[in-house]
């Protein structure tokens, strides 16, 4: 089920926040969580019920090994707890190996001459995320900060429709404490309406903006051999915008349902493409997934590889960063995709520690060009498609200027060649207003915690919103699914 849908918005929703605020006011409240629980359920199996017993067995599976860790460790058996661990970690990872690398694997090894019969496996919707999360929740339980193994408040943590599909990705805990709490399971106005809010933010960036720039995106990468210079670059920045208010949509939705419930989850953008260096920039894109993997993964291995020293920092940081890549998904494509950030950012510790610098506006062009070329490989089917697009960027099709260009060049005794620029597709208004919004508007975040009474902004604040509420579900007639579904 799609957040930017009739049968969401309009008949899911309700239903939940009503039986969650109903049950929540009687003498049994833990009953709301066991509802939200079967909500979850329900919007998960919407989509596909087929891939219902995959989540299921996934969180029975890490429940059962978390509460075999948890127990070894308070017995103070290390070696036991080491074990239930390591067998936890390959339950997850033989599960999403198998779902998301096992087609590609194998492919490669048909390559090689092996002559397998290639596996048509479908993918489960959000088995990224809700496997990095219950990889946490394992991690926690080892290292003995989990202790909260209440069933319901784990599957809960687990299945938590907002977060489910396509994160933010959640501690336990951040959540079990408020799970736990009797008082938020009663009806806040202040959250409901900060929550709304929220919800209308994201789905005004989705509906709005990353589906009218989708159509341009599409078009142009399935007719990469039409692109030119001008055009190959307006497709590239357009997908650099179409992602970013895609997912940053999808989070704001997210953070904005679970605040109508008075719930609190991780904010997951904050305004990634003002960054100044790739190590900044993975710092406000997809947050949750970037702490996530740090904590777990870069701080243990710099640990194990001894004592602290520059290029021990840069081999953490950048095998980390590869991981995250190629969490991504399964493809060369994404292989390339982490390999490009995993030196780009050993290039960024290292210029740093070198007491390296350049203007701001210079380290943001610089970023934001890198940024763009390792998300043409994010984007691309194929490598060879990728080649392409790249081989456009620097003009190996052509140079076409605009009518009026080419015109005033000729006044000029200058002969350009005209062409289709940039597109009848390009929604040149979003376009600009897009760009717009990603250098100058605050985060999300910010511009919800400045509405409050008193102020002039609380004062227009319904009407614009109301206002895109209202044009944003004026577009559901052209859903699409969120791009991160497919990672």
């Amino acid at each position: 089920m799609l957040f930017n849908s009739y049968d969401f918005l309009f008949l899911f929703l309700p239903v939940a926040l009503a039986g969650y605020f109903l049950l929540g006011r009687t003498k049994k409240n833990g009953l709301a969580n066991v509802w939200l629980i079967f909500a979850s359920l329900v919007f998960y199996a919407y989509w596909d019920w087929q891939f219902l017993p995959v989540l299921l067995v996934s969180m029975i599976g890490n429940y059962f090994f978390a509460g075999r860790i948890q127990t070894a460790f308070a017995a103070g058996c290390r070696r036991a707890c080491h074990r239930w661990f390591l067998l936890g970690i390959a339950f997850d990872l033989g599960m999403l190996g198998y779902y998301k690398y096992m087609s590609f694997f194998v492919k490669n090894l048909d390559r090689l001459g092996f002559g397998l019969p290639i596996p048509d496996i479908a993918l489960p919707l959000g088995i990224s995320f809700f496997t990095i999360t219950q990889l946490l929740y394992l991690y926690d339980s080892y290292k003995g900060v989990a202790r909260d193994h209440d069933p319901v408040r784990y599957a809960l943590f687990v299945s938590f429709f907002p977060h489910l599909l396509a994160g933010p990705i959640l501690y336990h805990r951040q959540m079990m404490h408020q799970f736990a709490d009797e008082k938020l399971r009663r009806f806040d106005w202040e959250n409901f309406v900060r929550g709304a809010v929220f919800f209308t933010i994201g789905l005004a960036k989705k509906c709005l903006v990353a589906d009218a720039l989708a159509i341009y995106v599409n078009d142009g990468w399935a007719h990469l051999s039409t692109l030119s210079l001008f055009t190959g670059w307006l497709v590239a920045i357009s997908y650099m915008l179409q992602l970013y208010f895609d997912f940053s949509g999808y989070s704001d939705m997210a953070v904005g349902l679970a605040r109508m419930m008075n719930l609190s989850i991780p904010i997951n953008f904050k305004a990634p493409y003002r960054a100044t260096s790739l190590i900044t920039f993975w710092q406000r894109w997809h947050i949750s997934l970037t702490n996530a993997i740090t904590a777990c993964v870069y701080y243990p291995m710099l640990q194990a590889l001894g004592n602290r020293t520059l290029m021990r920092s840069v081999l953490a940081a950048s095998v980390t960063l590869f991981l995250v890549g190629i969490w991504h998904g399964a493809g060369w494509t994404f292989v390339v995709f982490a390999l490009l950030n995993a030196v780009g950012l050993a290039v960024n510790y290292v210029w740093r520690a070198k007491g390296g610098h350049m203007p701001k506006i210079y380290a943001r062009v610089l970023l934001l060009l890198f940024v763009l070329m390792f998300l043409v490989f994010f984007r691309a089917p194929s490598l060879c498609d990728a080649g392409q697009m790249l081989a456009i960027l620097g003009g190996a099709q052509g140079v076409f200027w605009p009518q009026k260009v080419t015109a005033l060049a000729s006044h000029l005794g200058l002969v350009l060649t005209p062409g289709n620029v940039p597109g009848d597709l390009l929604p040149k208004g979003i376009f600009a207003i897009s760009l717009l919004l990603v250098a100058f508007a605050p985060p999300s975040q910010d511009l919800v915690k400045r509405l409050h009474p008193g102020t002039r902004l609380f004062c227009f604040a319904p009407f614009v919103l109301g206002m895109l509420f209202a044009v944003a579900v004026l577009q559901f007639s052209s859903v699409t699914q969120f791009l991160y579904f497919q990672f």
